[in-house]
């Protein structure tokens, strides 16, 4: 396919995948930079995902891709049931090369209304360090069976949004029809953004986009290389949104999001 524009990816999945074998080492990123045009990306772990520690997975990756320094930033996951998610926070605050933070309470599982999530995100607003919510890891239909993975219910994720509207929020990996169905007033909510790319939307999905959420707070994550870039990038290739809707789509509201220049 041909890549017209060049992307900002919020939802790299990559390192040592204990469920098939993904090319992300450096040099292979550096491919999948040049096939995907991508100018910056923001990547995940599963070193941080899917282990005990995950803090001790992100000092890993940095290290690991510190090569790609210059356009390659991570998210700090973290689990608001563990100590160390205040050390997290700040480090996201002070740290160039962590972009955010991202909880994940479909593995992790803890409600989004508890006490130590509130504090987690308030603290996060205060240092402005976007949280992002991840829906999933996998896809529910591929998801391994061992393990154990529930999405949030859509009434704690509307709950959730709206109990925090002075943060920066992104949710990613939510599926189309569950982000349409959340009862929230988007315009009311200017901070809440949207990563569309891992949920895999189709083309007449993104052509009635703009008819209930505001397209300059729409962001693109592929999920790549776990999940294939390509694939999330033609839907937006193929929709109806003009030249400049899929710029910011795919490129200006995560310059905005991230404070980046």
């Amino acid at each position: 396919m041909t890549v017209d524009i060049a992307a900002v990816d919020t939802g790299l999945l990559l390192g040592p995948c204990p469920f098939r074998s993904l090319p992300s080492s450096p040099e292979d990123l550096l491919v999948l930079r040049q096939r995907a045009g991508l100018e910056r990306a923001v990547a995940t772990g599963f070193r941080s995902l899917l282990y005990f520690d995950p803090i001790a997975g992100l000092e890993q990756d940095l290290a690991e891709y510190e090569s790609l320094a210059d356009w390659l930033y991570f998210y700090a996951v973290l689990n608001p049931e563990f100590p160390q998610w205040q050390e997290g926070v700040h480090r996201a605050a002070q740290e160039s090369r962590i972009a955010g933070v991202r909880l994940v309470p479909a593995i992790h599982h803890y409600g989004l209304g508890a006490t130590n999530v509130r504090q987690l995100v308030q603290m996060a607003g205060q240092l402005q360090v976007p949280v992002n919510l991840m829906g999933r890891i996998f896809d529910d239909r591929i998801a391994p069976r061992f393990v154990e993975q529930k999405a949030p219910p859509l009434a704690e994720v509307a709950a959730f949004i709206r109990a925090n509207s002075e943060t920066t929020l992104v949710l990613s990996m939510f599926f189309f029809g569950e982000l349409k169905a959340l009862e929230v007033n988007w315009d009311e909510l200017p901070n809440a953004y949207v990563d569309f790319g891992c949920s895999k939307p189709n083309v007449a999905s993104l052509d009635e986009l703009a008819t209930w959420f505001p397209l300059e707070r729409a962001l693109f994550g592929s999920g790549a290389p776990f999940y294939y870039w390509g694939g999330s990038r033609l839907g937006l290739e193929g929709s109806r949104l003009d030249d400049q809707q899929r710029h910011g789509i795919l490129a200006d509201n995560a310059h905005k999001v991230f404070t980046w220049d």
